[in-house]
């Protein structure tokens, strides 16, 4: 088996298998307790100014999620960036940016490793690459878990493997990384987000360098549970 073959049926699939337990459901409407592993003070204060970091500097553009959701992370309630809910989630309909990048999102319990075959409201989905979609409300999860999304809606399958192959790279190194196709977002488009930050740009404006920049500076930089 090769590397290749090998990232894309096992390690690259299922590198991580942790969720935040998000308990019990409630009404599907009433967020659940969040976050479930609780920051420490200096983790959540760093966690809140980066959210809010509108720096022009850094790669991407800022989601004002403190504005969407009218609170901070690791606040609890209605106000919170980060509720864990048990319902579908108008992303478009809040303003968050297309794909989301933070926000209310589910967190039940384990997912799998297939997308398809997912409990209801599981989150966040294994580390790793996939050639079918998870719903958003799983893949924010992964977001705050520190974590990256690198989404695509392109039948460019030269491109598609060239993401992989650098995913693939990436998660052997260690990365906290999902790479998913995404078919709600532009077709032609990809898209890379980590808490409150995005990158999205046509196909043809495709780098790897573009993609690295961005996953060097936001990984794990927002990371109020320590992962």
């Amino acid at each position: 088996m090769t590397l290749r073959t090998a990232a894309l049926t096992g390690i690259a699939i299922a590198l991580i298998a942790a969720a935040c337990g998000g308990g019990g459901g409630g009404d599907g409407n009433t967020p659940l307790e969040t976050p479930t592993q609780e920051p420490t003070p200096t983790q959540g204060a760093r966690a809140v100014e980066i959210e809010g970091s509108e720096d022009p500097d850094l790669p991407g553009v800022h989601v004002d999620l403190q504005g969407i959701y009218g609170g901070t992370y690791g606040t609890h309630g209605d106000n919170t960036t980060a509720a864990h809910v048990t319902r579908d989630v108008d992303y478009e309909a809040d303003g968050n940016s297309n794909p989301p990048a933070g926000g209310p999102h589910w967190g039940s319990g384990a997912c799998g490793n297939v997308p398809s075959e997912a409990p209801p409201y599981c989150g966040p989905a294994p580390w790793g690459i996939y050639r079918d979609p998870w719903e958003p409300e799983t893949l924010v999860h992964n977001l705050e878990h520190s974590g990256a999304v690198v989404w695509y809606n392109t039948t460019d399958q030269a491109v598609i493997d060239d993401l992989e192959a650098l995913v693939v790279d990436r998660l052997n190194d260690g990365d906290l990384l999902v790479l998913a196709p995404y078919l709600e977002m532009e077709e032609g488009h990809i898209a890379l987000t980590s808490w409150a930050r995005i990158d999205k740009f046509p196909v043809s404006e495709y780098t790897r360098d573009r993609v690295d920049e961005f996953l060097d500076v936001h990984l794990s930089r927002f990371n109020p549970e320590g992962f």
